[in-house]
C-alpha cells in the first residue's frame, strides 16, 4: 500500500509544490507499518497520515516554516483523503466522522 500511495500522491494534478510534496513523501515513508497496515483504502490511508501528521510533535517553534509545512501536510493528506474517497466511491460522511472522532472534534 505504501508504494501505491506514493504513486498515487505523485499522480495528483495539480502537483503539490515541491517543499510540500517532499514533506508528504517523507511522512509516507516514515509512517509506522501499523498505521499503513490498518488501512484498506487510499482514502483511509490519507486520512490516517493526516491525523498522524497533525498529532506528531515536531519540537519546532510553532511560528517556524517547518511547523507551517507540517500543518500544510496534514491539511493536504486530509484533502487527499476526500479526493481518494470520491475516486473509490467511498461515502465521505462516515470518513468525516472517523476523522473528527480521531482528532477529538466530535
Amino acid at each position: 500500500m505504501r508504494a501505491r500511495a506514493a504513486a498515487w500522491l505523485g499522480a495528483r494534478v495539480p502537483a503539490a509544490p515541491l517543499p510540500l510534496a517532499d514533506r508528504l513523501a517523507r511522512v509516507l515513508a516514515a509512517a509506522p507499518e501499523e498505521v499503513v497496515a490498518r488501512t484498506a483504502t487510499m482514502s483511509e490511508l490519507m486520512a490516517e497520515l493526516g491525523i498522524e501528521t497533525l498529532g506528531a510533535p515536531t519540537g519546532a517553534d510553532p511560528r517556524s516554516p517547518d511547523a507551517a509545512l507540517d500543518l500544510l501536510a496534514a491539511d493536504a493528506f486530509v484533502t487527499y483523503a476526500f479526493e481518494a474517497a470520491v475516486e473509490e466511491g467511498v461515502e465521505v460522511g462516515p470518513l468525516v466522522d472517523r476523522i473528527l472522532a480521531r482528532v477529538g472534534g466530535s
